[in-house]
């Protein structure tokens, strides 16, 4: 193998690593079962789960025995992919908040607003302050100061809490 032909495949294996790197997949849970995950996860740095049901939510909580889904999302994560989760908001209270945030996703609305997970059991202002827009979860019965429910609403951040 000659030097030209060495620089041409390392050039290759790059602008495919970059690409990669670029690259995002959205799926639904139902095409997320069915896919061939390690070609998927070869291909894309990151999933986005569109349409996301309680029951896929419960498998990864540990709530509830795998599914294809929840196996294929386990597996994406211990390669390292950045794993979205779109969630409507009537599903929020319903979140294993403690559970949930100790897992590398990040939550959004079908809009994009960001949904964050608040697993401790008091919320202050240095937890809302970093925040603008979107959701709040917190677990259930959480003591909220009075300065972080004002800097929630100058932040146009909605609290809400797991039932």
């Amino acid at each position: 193998m000659n030097h030209a032909m060495l620089q041409r495949i390392v050039e290759e294996v790059a602008a495919r690593l970059r690409h990669r790197a670029l690259s995002t997949a959205t799926l639904s849970v139902a095409q997320l079962g069915e896919a061939d995950i390690r070609s998927l996860l070869c291909q894309h740095a990151s999933l986005r789960i569109v349409q996301v049901d309680l029951p896929l939510l419960e498998q990864l909580a540990g709530q509830r025995a795998l599914a294809a889904a929840g196996c294929a999302l386990h597996e994406a994560m211990a390669w390292g992919v950045r794993v979205q989760l779109t969630l409507l908001p009537a599903q929020l209270p319903a979140l294993a908040v403690k559970k949930l945030a100790r897992l590398p996703l990040t939550f959004s609305d079908p809009l994009g607003q960001p949904v964050r997970l608040h697993a401790a059991s008091v919320l202050t202002y240095a937890d809302v302050a970093r925040f603008s827009g979107g959701y709040l979860v917190l677990r259930r019965r959480p003591i909220i100061t009075a300065l972080a429910r004002e800097a929630a609403v100058a932040r146009h951040v909605q609290l809400i809490k797991q039932e």
